[in-house]
């Protein structure tokens, strides 16, 4: 090897022409975007106040994994609604006795019409299946 320098220059040569090779197109359209596009926001929760009603207004609230008040008691013939909120969590409320079934899911509200003729003690519980602490989802109406 009478001179090293000549494989030296040829290498960086060869390895110019190929850089020159990989430029894109002075015209050529720029490549695509392949970042992923941001998922939209979630929309804000508000809470719109149910219609309003003549007569006495109670709240039940849903939180996990409980009913607040768990017992409500109420006078036969008096005009009660229930105000459903979500408060925490997906929920729902089933009275069989008083034929109501509801879901609430968080930041929901719901108007629900108590009825009020017949009186006696009526189990409510959570009819959306919630979690492990759904089984304690229960509660008491009491028409007097």
């Amino acid at each position: 090897m009478k001179n090293p320098w000549i494989i030296v220059v040829v290498l960086l040569v060869v390895g110019i022409g190929y850089g020159f090779t990989q430029l894109p197109e002075p015209n050529a359209a720029p490549a695509p975007a392949t970042a992923p596009t941001p998922a939209p926001a979630p929309a804000p929760v508000r809470h719109v106040p149910p219609k309003k009603t003549t007569g006495r207004t109670i709240m039940l609230h849903t939180v996990d994994w409980e009913f607040q008040p768990s017992t409500i008691t109420v006078k036969q013939g008096e005009d009660v609604s229930l105000h459903l909120m979500g408060i925490q969590g997906d929920h729902g409320v089933a009275i069989p006795g008083l034929g109501i079934s509801e879901t609430m899911f968080a930041g929901s509200n719901k108007l629900v019409k108590i009825p009020t003729d017949k009186p006696g003690t009526y189990d409510f519980f959570c009819n959306v299946a919630c979690g492990s602490g759904h089984a304690d989802m229960t509660g008491t109406i009491v028409i007097q």
